[in-house]
């Protein structure tokens, strides 16, 4: 039996309480965190207002609405070139057809700003609880305040609403709950195959079986869907399309965050970024191999090391890729995140403060990869440590 310390003080758990049951002293005050998740959707908050003023519908929202609507006509979903999802997916945007264009895009960009803020609160539940509304709004701050969120949100692309499951999968794996992040995971391949490269994290740990309980109806119920949804067996040619780089290419290489696309918009030959993509995927097998990092920092640096060395990399998928770094050391002390500090605060830094940093001509793209490649090294070379018992249940 444990006994209080007989100079009258009180010993603190691990939980942030004392040996009376009373909040530890010495941690931030209930307020403090109140007012620091009050400051960080202050940034958000104005750039969701300006974009809920607009009337024009996002770039990326409009294929998922012509989706929809060819379904309900019986024409092929791949009708619109830039519509590239599964066919499985396309039964779940049909909500997208109901009213105008105006009240349908309002909606999708409202439950995109709602997926990030529940993708935030999650990260936050995995902090201890002293630290809970600190690390919240934190997460808040870079998923719908940052420079990726102000350059994402109004494009209206499916991204978004991935960041909570992949939120759900890393802490499934990390905790060892392997066959319900399995079936997150192949219901968001379902969707988007974003996360595809996640697939590898339990057959790194030999988890065949809940692989094989997971994907094989997912894979399964895509073949279904490709036969029986209008155009759908046109899909692998997508899924073609996509692996070439879309439509990123040329003037619109710019966009493209991969280091392949960076090379292209800068105009240098293609060999400087293949040369730059194999260099990165070197340096993680290596890297792997020394610290063999947990299921969450593996996902994430496998996610990060497919988008650079791969000829596709958007600047929504870094929502994602924000939410899984975040996810990851949310329970780990303050002194492991200062190796992430500076690619956290390139893509969380507000989105009107990067013109003025470097210049208003920028298309951010240099900034955006930087950010990509100081993450992928703060996850291959920060120390490994073990997650504290008192992250959240």
């Amino acid at each position: 039996m444990e006994h209080a310390p007989r100079d009258g003080t009180t010993s603190s758990r691990p939980d942030g309480t004392t040996d009376t049951g009373l909040p530890a002293r010495g941690g931030p005050p209930r307020w403090a965190g109140i007012a620091a998740t009050a400051l960080a959707l202050l940034p958000a908050a104005s750039e969701i207002a300006r974009l809920l003023q607009v009337r024009d519908m996002g770039v990326d929202f409009e294929p998922v609405r012509n989706a929809a609507s060819a379904l309900l006509r019986g024409d092929s979903v791949f009708s619109d070139p830039y519509f590239v999802y599964p066919p499985t997916a396309v039964p779940l945007l049909l909500p997208t057809v109901l009213g105008s264009v105006r009240t349908a895009f309002v909606c999708w960009v409202a439950a995109g700003v709602a997926a990030l803020a529940a993708a935030a609160w999650m990260v936050g539940r995995q902090a201890p609880p002293r630290r809970r509304a600190l690390v919240t709004a934190l997460a808040l701050l870079g998923m719908l305040g940052g420079v990726a969120a102000a350059r994402s949100i109004s494009l209206g692309n499916l991204t978004v609403f991935l960041a909570p499951a992949a939120v759900g999968i890393l802490v499934a794996f990390r905790r060892g709950h392997w066959t319900p992040g399995c079936a997150l995971l192949a219901a968001t391949l379902l969707v988007k195959p974003l996360l595809a490269p996640l697939v590898l994290v339990p057959a790194a740990h030999r988890r065949w079986r809940p692989l094989a309980h997971t994907m094989l109806p997912a894979a399964a119920l895509l073949f279904a869907a490709m036969l029986l949804i209008p155009g759908g067996t046109r899909y692998p040619a997508i899924l073609h399309y996509v692996a070439q780089g879309t439509n990123l290419h040329g003037s619109n290489a710019v966009n493209n965050l991969s280091l392949r696309g960076w090379a292209e918009a800068h105009a240098l030959p293609s060999l400087t970024g293949t040369a730059a993509a194999a260099a990165v995927v070197v340096f993680f097998l290596v890297r792997v191999t020394a610290v063999r990092p947990d299921p969450a920092a593996l996902s994430a640096a496998l996610l990060l090391t497919t988008l650079l060395a791969s000829s596709i990399s958007e600047v929504h998928y870094l929502l994602v890729v924000l939410a899984m770094v975040l996810v990851m050391l949310a329970p780990q002390p303050w002194r492991d995140w200062l190796p992430f500090a500076p690619g956290i605060a390139l893509l969380a830094l507000p989105g009107p403060y990067v013109p003025l940093v470097l210049g208003h001509q920028t298309t951010g793209q240099t900034w955006l990869v930087l950010a990509e490649l100081l993450l992928l090294t703060a996850l291959l070379t920060a120390p490994r440590r073990s997650i504290p018992r008192h992250s959240a249940p």
